[in-house]
């Protein structure tokens, strides 16, 4: 479940909630999801509540409303109100990754799409699109998770075992939601022409997955048995490859598999 199907999903819960508690004319393009302040919190956090309310004594009340609806969502493990009317909601371990298992799904000859929506490769950027310094990161980020999948390949893992339930780590879930965040913020910098939020996006990215990779490696030790999980973070290994493949070509820059 994506940060654009949760948007989805909470426009469809203003629509259905008590109209003495909706402003007239809130529009669903008003609604943000974003990742909260700290990862203890859930896996997104919104202020439709907050922005969405009639009056501000009935913010709670609307986002209680709201919470009920998204629990109703089988993907949804938990949503809850937290301080003046925000929003956290946390998704099950299923639906968090299915942004990586989409991703894998869509081939190599829909990458661009697979991120953006539509193919748009290397876009006019009214800005610079990103210094060489950030440039490096992502590109040593890409390497870094190339590296990871040749050592899979070579181990004889497959990801035809793979299992979406698996990937529990707090380093796996940090991993997946910036995945998820990427398409957002390139639709964003590409309206605004400047790509700040997307190299953003990106740079969580390889960071993350530098995390990752370090405390959840996809190839088994010699005496440790190939199983689902492994066959799991190939998939996520793959995603990542995907995501940072595709946001340096949109950068204008090249997506070297060896450093």
């Amino acid at each position: 479940m994506t940060p654009e199907d949760l948007q989805t999903a909470l426009a469809r819960a203003l629509v259905l909630a008590d109209t003495d508690l909706t402003a007239t004319g809130f529009a669903a393009a008003e609604i943000t999801v974003t990742p909260p302040s700290r990862p203890e919190l859930g896996d997104w956090t919104t202020t439709a509540a907050l922005r969405a309310a009639t009056d501000p004594d009935r913010r709670l009340e609307l986002a209680t409303d709201i919470c009920a609806h998204l629990q109703s969502y089988p993907e949804v493990a938990a949503a809850a109100v937290a301080g003046p009317g925000f929003i956290n909601i946390t998704l099950t371990p299923a639906a968090r990754a299915r942004i990586a298992f989409d991703l894998i799904a869509a081939g190599t000859s829909a990458i661009s799409s697979a991120v953006h929506g539509e193919v748009a490769p290397s876009p006019r950027w009214s800005h610079r699109p990103a210094d060489p310094d950030t440039v490096a990161v992502l590109q040593q980020g890409h390497a870094a998770v190339c590296r990871e999948r040749r050592r899979a390949d070579a181990a004889g893992i497959t990801v035809e075992t793979s299992d979406d339930s698996v990937l529990v780590d707090p380093s796996e879930t940090r991993l997946l939601n910036a995945l998820a965040a990427v398409r957002g913020r390139l639709t964003r910098s590409l309206r605004l022409g400047d790509p700040a939020l997307f190299v953003a996006a990106l740079t969580e990215v390889a960071d993350a997955a530098e995390v990752w990779l370090h405390r959840c490696p996809v190839t088994p030790t010699v005496d440790e048995p190939i199983t689902a999980r492994h066959a799991s973070r190939l998939v996520l290994v793959s995603a990542a490859i995907i995501v940072l493949a595709t946001g340096l070509r949109q950068l204008g820059a090249a997506a070297p598999e060896r450093i």
